[in-house]
């Protein structure tokens, strides 16, 4: 049997309001429902390597086949 969460998605969307209120960002959640907070936004896109560090990855799979 699975726990039953100790949050529900309103209490969340309350919270997440709470702190945008207050000027800071979410910017994430963890699975407890705990809000992770920052001073500024995060920018998904900086965790996406560029295509030119893939680009060697390739290269090791093409010499391997």
């Amino acid at each position: 049997m699975s726990r039953a969460l100790p949050f529900t998605a309103a209490s969340l969307a309350r919270a997440i309001r709470g702190v945008e209120l207050a000027g800071r960002f979410v910017v994430g959640v963890r699975s407890d429902g705990m809000l992770i907070v920052g001073d500024k936004p995060f920018d998904v896109a900086s965790l996406v390597p560029p295509d030119a560090h893939n680009a060697l990855a390739s290269k090791w799979e093409d010499q391997r086949a």
